[in-house]
């Protein structure tokens, strides 16, 4: 679908005329709010794909002795691509850019390589953060079985696979939309726009595509997300309630064997502490964000007026223009937990750009 929102009523080649009929916002309170958080969209996306590009570099300077930071690097590289292409796809419906005499439509062209793009992208975003999630739980359930399954070719595999199952069956869409030549008699210029091909076979693959890609698969990744950052926060909750009933009865017991025991425990129980709320702190950002992406698919299964050529077309751009909002957010802020929270990332990150650091990275 093309988002021309700043030409509201104007036809898209063979698609019918837009439907305004009742809406809940008005085209002019629309292009208000478009032009709001288009700007703030792009502010984001220029800070994640700065905040990416030293995730990505820091991560390869640890290495990759540990799975967890090929997924991170992974997420990193996923983060980047989709704060790019969003930043490009809102470049495109800003007006100073929009309406310049350019060799193509911007407002059409931005679909299939910003936001289209972007979308898919972020699904794979959602899998990597379901995988990381879920390989935590592993690490807590059967933790001395996670090293033999979750291996660096194991994890390499899995994080290959990813992109391959939730972007390549989507390529699809420009099957449907397709790079054209348009003439246009105000310029008295030919530029590249896009045109829409309307078959039955693509009306149906459309239809089952968005059921499995655009519905299916981005839920099953969000409840997944959620039920294995459920079981985190509870891990959390009785690893802290077990830590103060042993550092009370750790009192109490004499010997130093006994003592020194306990501090072991202690210090290996903080340490997977710190990885399981950083997962945790980095699937709750994810889940809150993706809200409006989930929101915007179930309302689209469910009701058929819900879309962008549909009765409620202002409201359906509302809550993309939403979701596209929190995404890049979502893909800018991860460096900060990472900081926060992890000291092996914290030193690197200070090497790198040398500054004094007590701490050597390992």
């Amino acid at each position: 679908m093309t988002l021309n929102v700043t030409q509201p009523c104007q036809e898209v080649d063979n698609v019918s005329s837009l439907s305004t009929g009742g809406e809940f916002i008005t085209e002019a309170q629309l292009y208000f709010i478009l032009m709001s958080i288009s700007t703030l969209t792009q502010v984001f996306s220029i800070g994640g794909v700065i905040t990416n590009s030293i995730n990505i570099a820091v991560f390869v300077k640890l290495g990759f002795n540990e799975t967890s930071n090929m997924s991170l690097l992974t997420l990193a590289l996923s983060d980047l691509l989709s704060t790019i292409l969003t930043l490009w796809g809102t470049l495109c419906i800003t007006p100073g850019f929009s309406d310049a005499e350019l060799p193509f439509l911007p407002t059409e062209i931005a679909q299939l390589t910003g936001a289209g793009l972007s979308m898919l992208v972020l699904r794979c975003t959602a899998w990597v953060t379901a995988f990381i999630s879920f390989e935590r739980c592993l690490c807590i359930l059967i933790p001395l079985k996670v090293k033999k399954w979750i291996t660096p070719k194991t994890t390499t595999a899995v994080l290959v696979a990813i992109p391959i199952v939730t972007i390549v069956p989507s390529i699809g869409m420009y099957w449907r939309w397709n790079f054209v030549w348009k003439f246009l008699p105000g310029r008295n210029a030919t530029v590249l726009g896009v045109k829409v091909v309307n078959t039955p076979f693509l009306d149906l693959k459309e239809k089952i595509e968005n059921i499995i890609f655009g519905l299916i698969q981005p839920i099953v990744a969000f409840v997944t997300v959620l039920v294995c950052t459920v079981f985190l926060v509870v891990y959390l909750r009785r690893s802290s309630q077990w830590r103060i009933s042993m550092a009370s009865a750790g009192g109490k017991t004499a010997g130093g064997d006994n003592s020194s025991r306990f501090e072991l425990k202690q210090n290996i129980s903080r340490k997977e502490e710190k990885v399981v709320r950083l997962v945790t702190s980095i699937a709750t950002i994810f889940m809150v964000c993706y809200t409006p992406n989930t929101l915007m698919f179930l309302n689209m299964a469910i009701f058929p007026s819900f879309s962008l050529f549909g009765q409620h077309r202002n409201v359906f751009i509302l809550l993309y223009l939403v979701s596209v909002l929190a995404n890049s957010v979502s893909a800018s802020v991860n460096i900060f937990i990472y900081y926060n929270m992890g000291t092996r990332y914290r030193n690197a990150l200070r090497l790198m750009f040398h500054f004094d650091s007590e701490d050597s990275v390992k």
